[in-house]
């Protein structure tokens, strides 16, 4: 599995099953903790377009990449990698498939035992975000509301997770490794009622792809 599969693989298993989806709230709630609160509740679907970079503890650009996201509860999602070439990382809620052009190779892995507890929690109920994340208030920079969340739990693979939040929409993730490394996420195009054909999150194998685990 290449670097940026493993990377991105990585992002969805410890936070990005956070940013679901955009929500509805009023006025006088519009901060954005409660923003963030309110869609983890109710969101249910969600695609948009995604830019996604990884930078060094110096901020140097190490990669970048870019496709389409789209995700569904309970626990269906796919990250459609259309730069810098085709790669596919999707579940029906029971399997991820891995996929990548280059390699013609699948990846197969159990939901259970390739999530951590704390994005299991997040993605398939409705719990209280608290339990799981101390969350501080940011400042707002261009309309976007920052939020920091750290895990309470010393395995979380990010150390800090910055959320921004805009017009009652998830605008980007900064995540932070224990490398120093730091994962940017930019959402644009969002979509939260979108339509999914019935097999949307069940991937067909290449029939010359290599495939691995199953």
């Amino acid at each position: 599995m290449n670097k940026i599969m493993k990377k991105s693989l990585k992002i969805f298993i410890s936070i990005i099953v956070i940013t679901l989806s955009s929500m509805q709230v009023t006025h006088a709630e519009n901060t954005g903790v409660t923003q963030l609160k309110s869609f983890l509740k109710t969101s249910s679907a969600f695609t948009a377009a995604f830019s996604q970079s990884l930078f060094d503890e110096n901020g140097s650009e190490l990669q970048f990449s870019a496709g389409q996201f789209s995700l569904q509860k309970p626990g269906k999602f796919s990250w459609d990698y259309e730069e810098p070439y085709r790669q596919i990382i999707m579940s029906n809620g029971k399997v991820i498939w891995m996929y990548d052009s280059e390699l013609e190779q699948v990846t197969i892995r159990q939901v259970d035992s390739s999530l951590s507890k704390t994005s299991m929690v997040l993605l398939f109920s409705k719990t209280d975000i608290d339990k799981d994340f101390k969350i501080i208030k940011l400042d707002v920079v261009d309309g976007v509301n920052w939020l920091e969340l750290t895990a309470k739990k010393a395995d979380s693979e990010y150390s800090n997770i910055l959320i921004g939040m805009k017009n009652n929409q998830i605008d980007s993730l900064k995540m932070i490794d224990g490398f120093g490394q730091t994962t940017v996420i930019k959402f644009l195009n969002i979509v939260t009622t979108p339509k999914f054909k019935k097999h949307r999150f069940e991937f067909v194998i290449p029939k010359n792809a290599d495939v691995i685990g199953g």
